[in-house]
């Protein structure tokens, strides 16, 4: 079995700005040749992103 990574969106930034105003089911209604496993690889990634930003503000203040 060869396991892969998920795709993410997160450098696009209209998906972006489609991720952060629409439910996760209108974003994939929308975008329908999205799948799913993207969609949540992808808010991995921006938890994990915004984690460490906020990580460094903490530490730069």
């Amino acid at each position: 079995m060869i396991a892969c990574r998920s795709y993410t969106f997160i450098e696009d930034m209209e998906k972006m700005k489609d991720f952060l105003k629409l439910s996760k089911e209108e974003f994939l209604k929308s975008y329908s040749y999205l799948y799913e496993e993207e969609y949540d690889a992808t808010v991995w990634e921006y938890i994990k992103r915004t984690r460490n930003a906020y990580k460094r503000q903490i530490l730069n203040d």
